[in-house]
């Protein structure tokens, strides 16, 4: 993925990362960009770097009000993975 915001909803299907929620594969479409835009906020609090991600993943997807959780410890669990490696691609 490049580091464009996508023009349209049917550029931004392109960046879609499968990822499993409460068991169930979900593609979340421009993870890796909402990870680097949270990344380079520089945030200190979790309860920041949380909410940040949340807002920006809901840019881009519909994510129901009762897996909105899931949603954030998948994004944060990559966000700590992209803090520690300095890399936000196809971060598994």
């Amino acid at each position: 993925m490049d580091d464009r915001i996508p023009c349209c909803a049917a550029d931004a299907v392109r960046t879609i990362r499968r990822v499993e929620i409460d068991g169930k594969v979900t593609g979340i479409a421009m993870f890796d960009e909402v990870i680097r835009q949270v990344r380079d906020l520089h945030l200190s609090s979790e309860t920041e770097i949380r909410a940040a991600l949340l807002k920006r993943v809901k840019v881009y997807n519909y994510v129901p009000e009762h897996v909105e959780d899931a949603y954030v410890k998948v994004l944060l669990d990559a966000y700590e993975v992209a803090m520690r490696t300095g890399n936000t691609k196809k971060i598994e």
